[in-house]
């Protein structure tokens, strides 16, 4: 009994018509959406359905692969898998927790949706199409469009901190900003391989003459080809940016390093002269200038600090570029 009660909460039942999108009651409607379920209850869906064993395996990891894929010997006729992933507003969060993985299982009389735990993505959808979306090609596509208006939001934020870096690299070097390179080059090397995974998944779905057919709306398949191409180019920009950003980074940390060996190396050569001196006048062999003199002693310091400072100007004179 609890396991169906609580079926009931995770799976949410809805029908898709050409009127209206409407939440109905379980066992009704044409539009089954997963949400947070146990392995015990994606099993259920599994048999129920006759779906793959392995239809859910990855659905709540960053790492999921795209894809695009006939289903055969199931329960639904014509039915066929979709993989993508989304992108969450969460910006507190890790990029990982951010890529949310998305399963559509797509036949002629049924729609089921796998999205991960706490994911917002359905409620988003629905509040921002649902007097758009009629058909199970609509929501599919207008939820593609979405999750690239996501992607170009989030490249457009991490260009400004590609800009902040930018500034930084040319007055500093300190922990803060090496640790802020870091993160957005991980964002980046995440969202590169899976816009670049998404690509040819996507492809295929726009070659899918069944699909094409069933959503009928050219400007909209044109709409999210251009989102897709727009993320794609900023990804690409933008990778290259943090690139030159992070030699940047390099280069001012050798170049600090080697103002710092200089200064070092002079300090040393400074300081020679006067050891140097004090250690040939400290030899114990006799017949040494001054030995013999009240003064001697302060003779030699006065020498060895004379030398010193003709050296001290002659190396702040020299310029080491040349």
């Amino acid at each position: 009994y609890h396991f169906f009660e609580r079926m009931n909460d995770v799976i949410q039942h809805f029908e898709i018509s050409n009127q209206h999108i409407q939440e109905v009651s379980p066992g009704k409607g044409n539009w089954l959406v997963l949400k947070d379920t146990t392995k015990e209850e994606q099993e259920e869906i599994i048999k129920n359905y006759r779906l793959p064993q392995n239809i859910f395996v990855g659905g709540n990891h960053a790492e999921e692969v795209s894809r695009l894929e006939p289903l055969e010997n199931t329960a639904l006729n014509n039915s066929y898998a979709l993989g993508v992933t989304n992108l969450s507003a969460e910006k507190k969060e890790q990029i990982e927790e951010r890529l949310e993985p998305l399963i559509f299982i797509i036949s002629d009389s049924l729609l089921i949706t796998h999205v991960g735990k706490e994911s917002t993505f359905i409620d988003r959808l629905l509040e921002k199409y649902h007097e758009k979306i009629h058909t199970f090609a609509e929501l599919i596509s207008y939820g593609i469009y979405m999750l690239y208006t996501h992607y170009i939001e989030e490249l457009l934020e991490i260009k400004k901190d590609i800009d902040e870096l930018d500034v930084a690299a040319r007055k500093t070097t300190e922990n803060d900003a090496l640790f802020k390179l870091a993160d957005t080059e991980r964002k980046i090397v995440y969202l590169d391989h899976t816009l670049a995974d998404q690509k040819s998944t996507l492809n295929g779905l726009w070659e899918n003459e069944s699909f094409i057919q069933d959503l009928n709306d050219s400007k909209l398949v044109y709409d999210i080809q251009l989102h897709q191409k727009h993320a794609e180019k900023l990804i690409h920009i933008y990778r290259d940016l943090l690139e030159t950003v992070g030699g940047l980074f390099t280069d001012m940390m050798d170049n600090n390093l080697n103002h710092l060996m200089k200064y070092l190396d002079s300090a040393a050569l400074i300081i020679s002269i006067p050891a140097l001196i004090s250690g040939i006048w400290g030899m114990n062999t006799g017949g040494l200038p001054g030995k013999g003199s009240s003064i001697g002693f302060f003779m030699v310091v006065g020498v060895a600090v004379l030398l010193a400072i003709i050296v001290a100007v002659h190396l702040n004179r020299k310029d080491f570029s040349k």
